[in-house]
């Protein structure tokens, strides 16, 4: 997630990446559903992949243990936890995906030519009358008028497998969508306007990615090949690398939902002299197979990505000269640019027809990083926009979980100003090697530019 006040735009992963029951939670027969196709996919998988680990109380290192302890978890309690975690992780999964059915059918401009409403205003009106207004309900008749009719846009194939989904539970769609638009709305309400600190780490598990994103690990990298330049990357793990599936807001459809992370860091790892494109290994790790399933699914293929940033200039937002000479550049070590499909007002835009091989150097796991842990070692972890939706106890075992899955002098990059990410590494005994921040627009009249931060810790 970008800092600074005037503008808040998401990159959520699994992102990253728990909250407590709330109405809407998924059935028993979803969860039952879910938990089988995980384990499905990790089934089919098991030949192709590391084998997958879940967390024990003796894979967590003494000085973990007694700052778990110190918040209520310990050895006796700790299985229960795990298998608490795993349970609410599944349900803020399909909230998320519920998350990004309502912000599609608000803001989207493909399917309606009903003026979009921003869900932020929505939520604050919701907030204020608690029924659904008008608008929206003409934007969800005109989207459930979409799902039956419009049978080979990617996105609405996508949406139409969750509402499939959902029906077989039980909710037709009509209810479906009042109870899910209510849920997320006092959800982002929460977030933007009663500013709960914890409303992150509440919510449901949103795929949201963006190419901001990689302009702040692009640059952690460059300061890292710059501390030590005779260290070269083979294999890299990569935590929630995310689908652009429906962000919360600023929506730009362009090209069909994709995940675009793995190939921006393969760019940058070259790019900086970190990396040999031909040795390098990527392994990505997400809790939402819609995203492990693409990465797998693009392997051996040459998929056109389209790069748009996820904010737009406009009077008094300006991208600075860095951002985008960042933009201009990334992608064209992995693969040729090419025309975009159209115009996009104050975005940058473009798109990247990748090179033969870029994705056969792509992997992807299914996994809740919570509670699980590969039996592989990375030279590096990069770790962007997850965190914040851990709580400390999670936050606590995530860490513990990514560090034991690095190489001897490995290195975990991540985006995460949480003081306890700090104390995590130091009782982990990963000593802080590079912070800096980075200025992506500056913003007139607001008490801070739109900026990110990177930390550098390497494992002795």
């Amino acid at each position: 997630m970008w800092r600074g006040d005037a503008i808040k735009g998401e990159h959520e992963t699994t992102k990253p990446r728990n909250h407590e029951t709330r109405a809407g939670v998924a059935p028993s027969s979803w969860f039952a559903s879910l938990t089988r196709g995980l384990l499905v996919v990790l089934a089919v998988s098991t030949p192709a992949l590391p084998a997958l680990h879940e967390t024990t109380w003796a894979d967590v290192a003494a000085p973990m243990q007694a700052l778990l302890e110190a918040r209520g978890v310990g050895r006796d309690s700790f299985s229960a936890y795990v298998a608490d975690v795993r349970r609410r992780d599944l349900e803020r999964v399909r909230d998320g995906d519920l998350d990004h059915l309502v912000y599609y059918a608000l803001q989207s401009s493909f399917f309606t030519h009903l003026p979009a409403v921003e869900p932020a205003a929505g939520a604050k009106a919701f907030a204020e009358h608690a029924t659904i207004p008008r608008p929206v309900l003409d934007r969800f008749t005109a989207f459930e008028s979409a799902l039956r009719e419009r049978a080979h846009d990617a996105r609405l194939s996508y949406f139409r497998e969750i509402v499939e989904r959902e029906r077989a539970s039980g909710t037709p769609l009509p209810r479906l969508l009042s109870e899910q638009y209510a849920r997320a709305m006092r959800s982002l309400y929460e977030k933007e306007f009663a500013a709960a600190a914890d409303a992150y780490q509440r919510r449901g598990l949103s795929t949201d990615t963006s190419v901001e994103a990689g302009y702040v690990v692009y640059l952690g990298l460059a300061a890292l090949h710059a501390l030590e330049p005779e260290r070269r990357v083979r294999r890299v793990l990569v935590v929630g690398p995310g689908l652009d599936l429906a962000p919360r807001t600023g929506l730009v459809e362009v090209g069909d939902p994709q995940s675009y992370q793995p190939f921006a860091l393969v760019d940058a790892l070259v790019g900086v002299g970190l990396a040999d494109r031909t040795a390098l290994r990527v392994r990505a790790l997400d809790i939402n197979p819609r995203v492990t399933d693409w990465i797998t699914r693009a392997h051996g293929t040459r998929p056109r990505l389209s790069l748009v940033s996820s904010i737009a200039e406009r009077e008094g937002v300006r991208f600075t000269a860095d951002y985008r000479e960042y933009f201009t550049t990334v992608g064209r070590i992995v693969g040729a640019e090419r025309p975009i499909a159209r115009a996009i007002p104050g975005h940058l835009a473009k798109s990247i027809q990748l090179a033969a091989g870029v994705t056969d150097a792509i992997d992807a796991t299914t996994a809740d990083i919570v509670v699980d842990r590969l039996d592989e070692r990375f030279d590096l972890a990069v770790v962007t926009n997850v965190f914040p939706y851990l709580s400390d106890r999670d936050l606590l075992l995530a860490i513990t979980n990514i560090v034991a899955m690095l190489a001897p002098g490995g290195v975990l990059l991540h985006n995460e100003s949480r003081p306890l990410v700090a104390e995590a590494t130091h009782a982990l005994g990963l000593p802080l090697m590079h912070s800096r921040s980075a200025v992506i627009a500056t913003v007139d009249g607001a008490k801070a530019p739109l900026y990110d931060a990177v930390w550098l810790h390497r494992v002795p």
